[in-house]
């Protein structure tokens, strides 16, 4: 049994530091691109009437988009990660009479809603980004 729990407990050690890289990687993913795409959301307001560069800005608002959803993709891969290994230090925890991870409370889904309210207004920022630099050719 002694060895079984010191197997348990590198797991446990394992999963909790795993699931806090992917919630770091989640974090930091956001930062890079919301910061860039606000200075880029700059750059394309700030040249709205310049009409030699009407096709990069259409391509920008495109790209926008494009990382806006793959931001939010990204975020759900790595937060399905990080709430398995979550789990799995709960499990761990049942297993040995722990309760770091399984007596926390906090309000489950509302950080999701924020963020999903936030890349739904990036998402239409762009969109309409994209229709102001189409309609001024």
């Amino acid at each position: 049994m002694e060895k079984n729990k010191e197997v348990l407990l590198v797991e446990y050690q394992a999963a909790q530091e795993s699931a806090q890289h992917h919630d770091n990687l989640v974090w930091t993913l956001t930062a890079l691109i919301w910061g860039g795409m606000l200075v880029l959301f700059g750059f394309v307001l700030g040249n709205l009437d310049n009409a030699s560069l009407r096709l990069i800005l259409i391509l920008l608002s495109i790209i926008g988009i494009a990382l806006t959803i793959a931001v939010l993709v990204f975020t759900l891969q790595y937060n399905s990660v990080m709430r398995q290994k979550y789990q799995r230090c709960k499990t761990i925890e049942l297993l040995l009479g722990m309760q770091q991870h399984s007596e926390l409370k906090y309000t489950p889904g509302l950080q999701k809603i924020i963020y999903n309210i936030i890349t739904i207004l990036f998402v239409i920022a762009w969109f309409i980004v994209f229709l102001l630099v189409w309609k001024n050719h």
